[in-house]
């Protein structure tokens, strides 16, 4: 029979307190590592609702007199335009400096 006395008993706690305690980046595991846990649970059952969704189906009309097809919904329609420059052309004065230098600046407003 294994006789386990108070003695033993308190050590072993100290022991684990110290252990818990005396660690300063455990807590911080503790709560990164639930809050991860959280977060890919929310994203499993995010991408497990985006799958239950049906198919989204709209319907298109022959328009006889325009011999076109059209759709009643509003869409949006992404058009590429290829390579922009969308640089600003404005006009440069030469003539004027501008800094922050505090020791270069004026005394008069």
């Amino acid at each position: 029979m294994v006789r386990i006395r108070t003695k033993q008993i308190i050590l072993y706690l100290i022991g684990v307190l110290l252990l818990v305690f005396g660690y300063p980046d455990f807590w911080n595991k503790v709560i990164d590592y639930h809050r991860l846990k959280e977060e890919i649970k929310r994203s499993t059952q995010e991408a497990e609702e985006a799958i239950s969704q049906p198919f989204e189906v709209q319907e298109l009309v022959y328009d006889s007199n325009s011999k076109r097809w059209k759709n009643k919904q509003h869409y949006f329609q992404v058009i590429h335009l290829g390579k922009v420059n969308f640089k600003s052309k404005q006009k440069v004065n030469i003539n004027t400096i501008e800094t922050n230098d505090d020791e270069n600046a004026s005394d008069s407003f």
